[in-house]
């Protein structure tokens, strides 16, 4: 028990530098963690998660290796399942890779399955189903946790998202572009108060995306800035995945010419 407390500490600690962007601070913290609790789940997946924001692809599948293991020994441990669920998804939205995701939908589901779950639990594992409806695309789904995540407003899903980021991502899937745009909008907000520079970045980068879909008047000239910012946030961080999209992006937008309005001059269809 003493151990196990020791190590409550590290999973405070770590994801906070992680949310700060500092991954140096991140592994060390990790390390004292798993140095004393090698397979606990909370700690793998945070770890996990910051090695695919940064780049480290290789290094992100060993200790997702290792918390598949965990979970594998104790079947039962919902933590060991939501945390599961959770990081397949974030590898997912980071990479852009659907590697694993058939499994972690279940893995989620199971947790809810429970008789009784905790509150905690129950709104991780509805997270993780989020993302995932986001990264397959599937709009019923998505409406289905955008309602549910609607009391959670303004809040942070622990080593997820925003949950004002998730709701824009789940709104832009179900083809409400306005919709997204105002929590993309919150997202931002909540996290330049808080200081939590990676998802600050991604956020830039998602209210970019909806915009340009968008396309209505202005839009194309808003875009700018947000893509701009998130360029520059994950390239002082060396959040490699994210800089690669932008780039991707910017070099897209150069060689295409601009998409025209859905509606003459702009109009709405009223």
């Amino acid at each position: 028990t003493p151990r196990l407390l020791a190590t409550n500490h590290f999973l405070v600690a770590t994801p906070l530098a992680c949310l700060e962007g500092d991954w140096k601070s991140g592994r060390e913290l990790d390390d004292q963690g798993l140095e004393m609790l090698p397979l606990r789940p909370l700690h793998l997946g945070t770890r996990a998660s910051l090695e695919f924001e940064a780049g480290e692809t290789a290094q992100g599948e060993v200790y997702l290796q290792r918390l598949l293991e965990a979970m594998r020994r104790n079947e039962t441990d919902p933590l060991a399942q939501f945390r599961t669920s959770m990081t397949i998804a974030t590898r997912a939205r980071i990479t852009g890779d659907s590697y694993r995701l058939e499994m972690a939908q279940p893995v989620a589901e199971r947790v809810l399955a429970e008789q009784v779950v905790m509150p905690f639990l129950a709104i991780h594992a509805n997270a993780a189903l989020a993302l995932l409806a986001v990264q397959k695309g599937d709009g019923s789904a998505a409406a289905e946790h955008h309602e549910y995540l609607l009391g959670q407003r303004g809040t942070m899903i622990w080593t997820l998202s925003p949950v004002d980021r998730l709701r824009g991502l789940l709104s832009h899937t179900m083809g409400n572009l306005d919709q997204a745009v105002v929590h993309f909008e919150d997202a931002l907000a909540f996290c330049r108060r808080s200081g939590y520079r990676p998802e600050l970045a991604w956020a830039y980068r998602d209210s970019a995306a909806v915009l340009q879909e968008r396309n209505g008047p202005g839009d194309r000239a808003k875009t700018v800035d947000p893509v701009n910012e998130s360029l520059a946030i994950s390239t002082e961080l060396g959040m490699l995945p994210l800089m690669e999209r932008v780039t991707e992006r910017l070099d897209r937008d150069q060689t295409q010419p601009p998409p025209a309005p859905s509606s003459p001059s702009g109009l709405s269809h009223r």
